[in-house]
């Protein structure tokens, strides 16, 4: 099972790449220190919606101003992160290959800085036109076929970006049977350390016989199953939803609902990124909205883990 291997030093130097399949941009640390870090931290987006556009507006919001709001912000971090992940509906709409063009151009600041990014889909991306924008993305021989995967090893923990993108522009997600094996095969098989799986849609549970609409993933039932029954998956990152919110399930599994980095469906919720430190025993939060006037701006989360790796 090939991991996505990300520096663990800042002293080490990684050409800046497109390769390997499941990495978007191979990272480059700079400067150099006394001793290692208890804690490495990741910049944390989604739902950017970037549209071809860069002039483009929607709510109110110019997505593409926002999205490099956000990168000035990262960039202008006092140590740089162990990565950067965008947690799907890259995108505005419908994944077009134009719309890939113009995220490319607002990523080409991360990279110029050696930092790796890596990219979910959401379920307004679309794995053609995104592979054509970012072709070395394209795994030979991906981790499951049809659907857009990768393990980051960091120095704290493993994670699982998973592709819960069922149709393009359609709302509802689903991972499917193939990607549910090859998840809990994986979690399985790297349970040495806590792990956080990461993927775009939110759970949502309804009994069989309901006729309400999916808006969330459709097999969340099996899917939160699979990480319950393996204690070391420590939490489940998604978006989709546009409402930042940290809570747990009544197994102590931390659930932990991005904010967008483009628009919010209600004017009284933030949007922006996260900060997320790695640590080993716990997993520290710091929201960073776009307003610096909101009340949830800074506001931190320690989340403990409930149980150590197994070993």
């Amino acid at each position: 099972m090939p991991l996505h291997l990300l520096p663990q030093s800042r002293r080490r130097f990684l050409q800046t790449t497109l390769a390997s399949g499941t990495t978007l941009l191979a990272a480059r640390m700079v400067g150099a220190e006394k001793s290692e870090p208890s804690r490495e931290w990741w910049a944390l987006l989604s739902d950017t919606h970037i549209a071809a556009d860069p002039a483009a507006i929607a709510r109110g919001v110019n997505m593409f101003d926002n999205l490099n709001r956000v990168i000035d912000q990262v960039l202008a971090e006092p140590s740089p992160p162990a990565g950067v992940i965008i947690n799907g509906d890259c995108a505005y709409l419908n994944g077009l290959a134009a719309d890939y063009a113009t995220l490319s151009k607002a990523l080409q600041r991360l990279a110029d800085a050696g930092l790796s990014v890596h990219m979910n889909m959401g379920n307004h991306d679309d794995r053609g036109p995104f592979y054509g924008a970012f072709e070395q993305q394209q795994p030979e021989r991906p981790l499951v076929e049809g659907k857009h995967v990768s393990i980051l090893e960091s120095k704290f923990a493993n994670v699982f970006l998973v592709d819960s993108l069922q149709h393009v522009n359609q709302v509802t997600g689903e991972l499917g049977p193939s990607q549910l094996d090859w998840l809990t095969k994986a979690l399985d098989a790297h349970n040495t350390k806590p792990a956080i799986v990461i993927g775009h849609h939110n759970l949502q549970f309804r009994p069989a016989e309901s006729q309400e609409r999916v808006s969330g993933l459709l097999d969340s039932q099996q899917f939160i199953d699979a990480l319950h029954a393996r204690p070391h998956v420590q939490a489940y990152v998604f978006g989709h939803t546009h409402n930042w919110s940290v809570r747990q399930t009544d197994q102590q599994l931390h659930l932990i609902n991005l904010p967008p980095c483009a628009y919010v469906f209600n004017e009284s919720r933030p949007n922006g990124w996260v900060r997320a430190e790695i640590g080993e025993n716990e997993l520290k939060l710091e929201l960073r909205a776009l307003d610096p006037k909101h009340v949830e701006h800074g506001q931190q989360k320690e989340l403990q883990y409930k149980l150590a790796a197994v070993n």
